[in-house]
């Protein structure tokens, strides 16, 4: 796994790079002419490292400078200086080298795919092209803006719930591995016998004590097997399956069209042919039944019939996608029907969303209630009969 680097050179300059061991940066070094005083192990990089928020930042201002008429050099440059962030720093540099050397911007984007998306290379290689390098930076800040804004909601619905389910945890360590067995410390005291209920709720906690690191193995084991054996296998078949549950089958429906919509939409805007962009869509979804009716679709494209025509094809896709495509088709407009429906699945995955957390969270509740108040009732049975065991 690689890893940021600081290497200080012969005056002392600080410098920042990204290698797998210290013996692969003094490597990277000899090659450059470069020799190093000292190299110290920074952070690991991982796809956490580099956030969508701070890609969109960078995109922006791109986007900015590019307009006022700066090269994409100068510009990256001006990012790099600004950058307080040393894996950003590195990676703009990078970039600006290649670029400097005689590598198309794209290509050089392409080589960082932990960051920058197959779509994310394509319409900047359409900007290129074009000449309009601007114009893609201003259409990918418009689409990181609204993938950032769908995380936001849908992390924004699952705040209190989430919040009131490790709350509860908590309660319920405190209650049965503290207080109740101070009770059965006290009744050992008296030689008396606890509750029937509250000795039952004790011995459970007792043998998930005991049992925990056999149980966890056990979680454990089930999980790698199920996600590297049977997911692997069945995984159409599963998510397939995953849209006939309820509520939960038309949330995730409704999220996969809006993300192929999208892409498709972007990349139609930006002058990127429809088969590129059925490709990318693909990429931008994680349900393989949705994959697969996309790759369908994009061999009867190849076969000569329209886009329209293959999605009708299809029950399981909503009339109200074929229609508009229909119409987008034969007025020429296809772009901006993919964008409405774009803001129409958007808008639908929202309210599902808050109709999916508002339906969740008296299951939750009535749960954690039942779970909490059995606690309550096995820790005051001593308590009540407590008088009995000291006469």
């Amino acid at each position: 796994m690689k890893r940021l680097y600081y290497w200080y050179d012969i005056n002392f300059h600080q410098n920042v790079t990204i290698a797998i061991s210290k013996k692969d940066v003094r490597t990277k070094l000899l090659l450059e002419g470069q020799v190093a005083i000292k190299i110290r192990p920074g952070n690991l990089i991982t796809s956490q490292s580099y956030k969508l928020s701070e890609l969109l930042i960078i995109t922006k201002q791109l986007a900015t400078m590019l307009k006022a008429g700066l090269s994409i050099v100068d510009s990256l440059q001006l990012l790099i200086d600004e950058q307080p962030k040393a894996q950003w720093q590195y990676l703009l540099t990078d970039i600006s080298l290649q670029i400097i050397k005689g590598e198309s911007l794209s290509i050089a984007l392409k080589k960082h795919r932990l960051v920058f998306s197959a779509l994310y290379c394509e319409i900047i290689a359409i900007g290129e092209l074009t000449g309009r390098l601007e114009q893609s930076f201003e259409q990918l800040t418009c689409h990181l803006e609204k993938s950032l804004s769908i995380q936001g909601q849908i992390k924004k619905a699952l705040r209190y719930p989430l919040f009131l389910l490790f709350v509860s945890v908590i309660v319920i360590i405190v209650m049965i591995f503290i207080v109740l067995p101070k009770f059965s410390d006290i009744y050992q005291s008296f030689d008396a016998e606890l509750p029937y209920f509250t000795q039952l709720v004790i011995d459970i906690a007792y043998s998930a004590k005991q049992e925990g690191l056999f149980i966890l193995l056990a979680i454990t084991l089930c999980y790698l097997f199920f996600h590297y054996v049977v997911k692997v296998r069945y995984q159409l078949i599963i998510d397939k399956h995953k849209l006939k549950l309820p509520l939960i089958g038309q949330v995730i429906q409704s999220q996969c069209l809006m993300h192929i919509f999208h892409t498709l939409a972007i990349t139609q805007q930006a002058g990127i042919p429809l088969l590129t962009g059925l490709a990318a869509s693909t990429k931008a979804i994680s349900n393989y039944y949705y994959r697969d009716i996309i790759k369908q679709i994009m061999m009867g494209i190849k076969q000569g019939n329209s886009f329209s025509q293959m999605l009708a094809s299809y029950s399981t896709l909503p009339k109200l996608c074929v229609q508009l495509v229909h119409a987008g088709e034969e007025s020429g407009s296809l772009d901006i029907m993919l964008n409405n429906i774009t803001l129409y699945y958007q808008q639908q995955h929202q309210t599902l969303t808050d109709n999916l957390v508002k339906a969740f969270e008296p299951s939750l509740m009535l749960i954690l209630a039942a779970i909490i108040g059995s606690l309550i009732i096995s820790m005051y049975l001593p308590i009540f009969q407590m008088a009995d065991v000291i006469s």
